[in-house]
Order: structure tokens, then C-alpha cells, then sequence
């Protein structure tokens, strides 16, 4: 006894003095963060990393959604989701399979008196295979495969949300990159009339003023302009860290604003919402979890039957008593029946439990049903104003050129003023701006109604 005594400080004393103290575990987490910046930080550390890539060159949406799949951190967390839910169906699955277990032990008896055996030992197994365990068994399987539906499901709502994300990301910084060349034709424009009304002052037929006049309003094309590019490098960010991939990549963007007319059935998109949607599924498999959740908690108060055998040996025997100490061998097996029929109306609460967390969750897709229908019927509404606001947007451009070609040419002749030169040169700045916001804006509106009837990136809309 003084033995085990010893050896158990001893063990107690080697525990503690390997416990960690605060102080320790933050030097350790400082260690990760350094580590961590170094890998932000240093190129020639990334170039083969997953976790920090860096990437170069031309960048097309389609090259994006590539890199999306590789390096968002959403989309790694829900398909490690998806591993953990196939996991739970494997535990499932054991409920329904035979168990088996292993015992042993070692006593040592130092006690005088009438116990003789101062040493005993016993090895035991025992099987057992569940034959009916009151409906547990079919309700776990079931609970365990609409998990992992839930999972699938889930995946791909974060699939279509990193889509929507990186789509728009990168759409913002096309427009970002397009309002940058807007600002500096402006500016080429504010230099040109500068130049002009240079020329005439210097040949007597301009205005000291409108020298003034256009020298302001070139300051103030260079200031827009510089706003313009700090946007559209932010915007690039912006669109790196969607990506999941290194800020030191240096990309150019491959792709332009385009305007594609897309014409779609209200009626088939309000269907294949209701059909498609992750969001809607996912709350089906909920319902189902509620469900399974109401009989797992009813089979606790039913007989479970299972199939048994145990095998055991033993020293000394029962044989020591007669003084034959030998090891010796017991079998048995057979049917064994559990039955809990009372505990206390704890099931009964349970299941009451249970049945109110199925109607929450059966409200809950309701709602959710009903905020689909809203999501479509706003997206389809969003995309048909977006449309015509485009339509409505494309020829004020050519407009506004020609506008300014002719109040040049009027200005030249002394038919027109500085002060109509640069209402010209505002009109069409404005222009060109309003035409480009109108053109993301309406292929943001598709985005988010492919995103609302649950298609995106998946099929084109009916």
C-alpha cells in the first residue's frame, strides 16, 4: 500500500509541475502571431502555400470562382461541416451494431483474517448486440442522414453566398477601374480647355477668368482622379481577401462592364425557389431532426432487448474455498430485456420538449417560405428596373460627346463660353459614371436573384 501511495504523488507531483500558466501560453500564442505575420508578409513563403497564395496576372471571374473553391475560408469551414455530418453517420450507424468490451483486474489483499487469497485476478468479455431498442435505432439513422443533407445543403448556401460575394467584388472593382478611366478622360478634358482658353488669352480674345476657371476645375479633375484610384486599388483588396489569397498578389482585372439583357418567367423563378433554395432544405432537414428527436425521446420509456454473451475468467476460482486455486472459466449468453417503464414523467417532458422544438422549426420554414417568395419577387422587380435604367443610360454618352464636340467648335468661333466648355465636360463625366453604375447595378440585380431562387452558379434562370 505504501508503494501505490509513493507512486501516486509521485504521478500528482509530475502533472502539476507540467500544467501551464498563463504567462507561458501567451508567449506561445505570441510565437503563432509572429509566425503567422512572417507568412503574410514574405513572398518567397507564399508562392507555394494554401494558406496564403499569391497570385499574378490577368484575373477573370472565372479564374476568381477557381481560387474561391481552393482558398475561402467559408466554403473550407462548411466542407469540413460535410466531413463531420458523414462522421455522425457512422456514429449512426453503431447504434445498430454489436458492442463488445474487455475487463480486467489485479487486487492485492494484505489484510489478516479469514480472507486466504491474497491475490486475485479477473479478464472478462462481454457482447452485445441490440435487437430493438425502441425505435432509437431507426430514428438516429434517419437523424444522421438528414444531417448530413443539411450539410450538403449548407455547402452549398456557402458556395452561393462566396459566389454572390466574389462576383460583386469583383464587379465593384470593375466599376471602380472604369470610374478611374472616367476620371481621367475628365481630366485630359479639363487640360484640354485649359490649353484652349490659354491659347485665346494669349491671342486677346479669352478672359483672365477663364484662365482661373479652368485652372479650378483641373485641380479639381486631379483630386477626383486620385480618389478614383485609391478606390479602385481598395477595391482590388477587397476583392483579394474575398479570394482568400495573399494582398501582396499584383493582378489586373481581365474582365469589362458589359450589359446582358436576361429575360425570365416571375412564375417558373417563384417555383424553383421553392424547389431550389438551400436555405428552404436546410430548414426541411430541421424539421425532419425535430422529428427523429420526438421518437429517440419516446424509446425512453420502452423495453430494449439485445443479444449477450460473456465470457470471464478468474483466479483463484471458486474453487480457492476447498483450497484448489486455479484459474477457472465462466460462459454465458443469451437474450437480455431492459425495460425503464417509469422515470419519474421525465420522458413525457422530454418529449414534450421535443414536440415544441418540431412546431418552432415548422414555424420557422414558414417564415423562411414566405421570405423566399419576397427575396424572388424584389429580385425580379430590381432587375427589370435596372434594365430599363440601362437602356435609358446608353445613348447619353454619345449624346454628351457629340454636345461637347460641337461647344467646342462654338467656343473656338466665340459662339459659345468657357462656362458651357466645362457644363459640357461635367455632362459628360456625369455620363459616362451614371451609364457605368447603371450597367454594375444591373448585373448585381442578376446576381442576387440567382442567388434568391438558389441557382447561382449552378443553372441559368428559366
Amino acid at each position: 500500500m505504501k508503494q501505490l501511495w509513493i507512486t501516486s504523488c509521485a504521478v500528482t507531483m509530475l502533472v502539476a509541475g507540467g500544467c501551464i500558466t498563463t504567462e507561458k501560453m501567451d508567449r506561445q500564442f505570441s510565437s503563432n502571431r509572429l509566425s503567422s505575420y512572417q507568412r503574410l508578409t514574405r513572398l518567397e513563403q507564399q508562392e507555394n502555400s494554401d494558406a496564403f497564395k499569391v497570385i499574378s496576372g490577368k484575373l477573370t471571374v472565372d479564374k476568381c470562382l477557381e481560387l474561391t473553391l481552393l482558398c475561402n475560408k467559408q466554403i473550407q469551414s462548411a466542407r469540413a461541416a460535410l466531413e463531420e455530418a458523414q462522421g455522425q453517420i457512422v456514429e449512426a450507424r453503431a447504434t445498430a451494431l454489436p458492442i463488445a468490451s474487455f475487463s480486467g483486474s489485479a487486487l492485492v489483499n494484505e489484510n489478516d483474517g479469514l480472507v486466504a487469497d491474497k491475490e486475485s485476478y479477473e479478464l472478462g468479455l462481454l457482447a452485445r448486440q441490440p435487437l430493438y431498442l425502441g425505435g432509437l435505432i431507426g430514428a438516429a439513422l434517419d437523424a444522421a442522414t438528414a444531417a448530413a443533407y443539411f450539410s450538403q445543403q449548407e455547402l452549398r448556401q456557402s458556395m452561393q453566398d462566396v459566389q454572390l460575394e466574389v462576383r460583386r467584388q469583383y464587379l465593384g472593382a470593375l466599376l471602380a477601374a472604369e470610374l478611374e478611366r472616367v476620371a481621367i478622360q475628365a481630366r485630359n478634358d479639363a487640360k484640354k480647355h485649359l490649353n484652349d482658353v490659354e491659347v485665346k488669352l494669349k491671342h486677346g480674345a479669352g478672359l483672365k477668368f477663364d484662365v482661373l476657371r479652368a485652372q479650378v476645375r483641373l485641380t479639381q479633375m486631379e483630386a477626383d482622379l486620385i480618389k478614383r484610384q485609391h478606390e479602385a486599388k481598395l477595391a482590388q483588396q477587397r476583392l483579394l481577401n474575398v479570394l482568400g489569397v495573399s494582398q501582396l498578389s499584383k493582378v489586373e482585372l481581365a474582365g469589362k462592364l458589359d450589359y446582358q439583357e436576361l429575360i425570365v418567367s416571375d412564375s417558373s423563378c417563384l417555383e424553383q425557389a421553392q424547389l431550389r433554395r438551400p436555405g428552404l432544405l436546410m430548414a426541411e432537414a430541421m424539421v425532419r431532426l425535430r422529428e427523429d428527436n420526438i421518437v429517440s425521446e419516446k424509446s425512453g420509456n420502452r423495453p430494449r432487448v439485445y443479444l449477450q454473451g460473456v465470457y470471464q475468467r478468474s483466479y483463484p476460482g471458486f474453487g480457492s474455498f476447498l483450497g484448489d486455486k486455479k484459474w477457472e472459466r465462466t460462459m454465458n449468453g443469451g437474450v437480455v430485456v431492459e425495460w425503464p417503464f417509469f422515470s419519474g414523467f421525465a420522458v413525457e417532458g422530454k418529449v414534450t420538449q421535443a414536440k415544441a422544438q418540431l412546431h418552432k422549426e415548422q414555424i420557422a420554414l414558414h417564415k423562411l417560405e414566405e421570405q423566399v417568395q419576397f427575396e424572388v419577387t424584389e429580385g425580379l422587380l430590381t432587375l427589370d428596373s435596372s434594365a430599363r435604367f440601362v437602356r435609358s443610360q446608353q445613348g447619353n454618352v454619345a449624346n454628351a460627346e457629340e454636345a461637347l464636340r460641337l461647344v467646342r467648335v462654338s467656343f473656338q468661333e466665340g459662339a459659345a463660353t468657357a462656362l458651357d466648355v466645362i457644363s459640357a465636360e461635367l455632362a459628360l463625366a456625369t455620363a459616362r459614371s451614371d451609364y457605368a453604375t447603371s450597367v454594375y447595378g444591373h448585373e448585381v440585380a442578376r446576381l442576387q436573384l440567382h442567388r434568391a431562387v438558389g441557382t447561382l452558379g449552378e443553372e441559368v434562370l428559366p
